[in-house]
């Protein structure tokens, strides 16, 4: 697994006399959770972290080990579908019918070949943002917290495959870190072309923010160049679209429920985002009307862009995602970055890291301000 190097060091002050079971501070418990009837009784396992800092959420093990409902104290972080959590199936590996299986939530991966909308790519078929998030992960480790033997991080250590029979045969080793007293989590995944062909990779981290942290008037932090797109495009054009700098920037205030939203209406950027120090980018949301904000964290390296996904729809579809991500959105035939076509020779293993981090404090929440800048075309 990787390692540690980017998890924070804990504040918390613990007294390890005053309590016998590490579960009344906080930890990683694993789970099975009841379907709706539709699913015939089947269950979904999961793992519910706490990380004894205010800061609450559920893994879903056998959708990849992505990460659904997410709280602090008594914010809900995460836009959740009205589908559920529902058990993985690969009925929903065509066209967009992984819409029917997405619980939203606060990361879903998407790849590990394709991501973005169905098109053709390579040759290949590409259902909705790729297989990853319909498939099981074992899991390997779990590791809790044991303040008595002065050990305050948790570690959940998982691997998914997504393979068939003469490949492509793509693993990835997944860990999620946390330490006790810090309202921060860790993603860092290996990915892997375990067959013996090349394969093509694209890698992203759909993190869907909803209310009430998302809601009129808060704002999102970030900069760069950017490009404008909108779903559906005007007849006869593509999803790109010309924006000037000012409508671009004001994509970045959070509005209420837009009418033209509703279906399938949906808007956002793709952008560059230059990074700071050690080359790494900071994204996030401040909502100064509740005082907590959302900091995301990620290497340019791995992921050169971001895209900002917008669906304000009217009742309850009110929903924006931040996604750094690797490869491209909308196909190669389109997309002119430098880095739209990403490969995995046999063997080859790429790595990736995403920290997210509650902004409670008004330190916290100025130091994300300070990455802020415009949007250009």
């Amino acid at each position: 697994m990787p390692t540690n190097k980017h998890t924070a060091k804990s504040n918390v002050s613990l007294d390890p006399n005053k309590f016998e079971n590490i579960h009344q501070i906080g930890g990683i418990r694993t789970a099975t959770l009841d379907c709706p009837a539709a699913c015939g009784g089947r269950g979904v396992r999961v793992a519910l972290v706490d990380t004894g800092a205010g800061l609450r959420f559920t893994v879903a093990l056998d959708r990849g080990g992505d990460i659904v409902d997410a709280r602090y104290n008594q914010f809900a972080l995460a836009y959740l579908s009205p589908n559920e959590l529902l058990p993985p199936s690969h009925a929903y590996h065509s066209g967009i019918e992984w819409l029917h299986g997405w619980a939203g939530g606060l990361v879903t991966t998407c790849g590990p070949q394709y991501v973005g909308g169905p098109r053709e790519e390579d040759g290949v078929k590409t259902s909705l943002h790729g297989r990853y998030s319909n498939q099981p992960a074992a899991v390997e480790q779990v590791i809790n917290p044991d303040p008595q033997r002065g050990q305050l991080h948790m570690l959940l250590g998982l691997r998914a495959r997504d393979s068939r029979v003469f490949g492509p045969v793509i693993e990835v080793r997944r860990a999620i870190r946390c330490t006790l007293g810090e309202p921060e989590i860790l993603i860092e995944d290996e990915v892997t072309n375990r067959a013996n062909t090349r394969t093509a990779h694209n890698w992203l981290y759909h993190c869907n923010l909803g209310y009430p942290l998302l809601d009129q008037g808060a704002r999102f932090v970030y900069r760069g160049r950017a490009q404008y797109w909108v779903l559906p495009p005007p007849p006869g054009q593509t999803l790109l679209q010309p924006l000037d700098a000012a409508g671009m920037n004001r994509l970045k205030r959070v509005p209420g429920a837009l009418a033209e939203h509703a279906g399938f209406g949906e808007r956002g950027l793709i952008v560059e985002v230059p990074p700071g120090r050690g080359g790494i980018c900071h994204i996030g949301l401040l909502n100064h009307r509740i005082g907590l904000g959302l900091g995301l964290s990620y290497p340019a390296k791995a992921m050169p862009r971001m895209a900002h996904w917008q669906h304000f729809g009217p009742r309850g579809a009110y929903v924006s995602g931040l996604e750094p991500f690797c490869g491209s959105l909308i196909g190669k035939a389109l997309d002119t970055h430098r880095a739209a076509a990403q490969y995995l020779e046999p063997g080859e293993s790429r790595h990736y890291w995403l920290k997210i981090r509650v902004l409670a404090t008004v330190q916290e929440q100025q130091a994300l301000a300070d990455c802020d800048g415009p949007v250009t075309p």
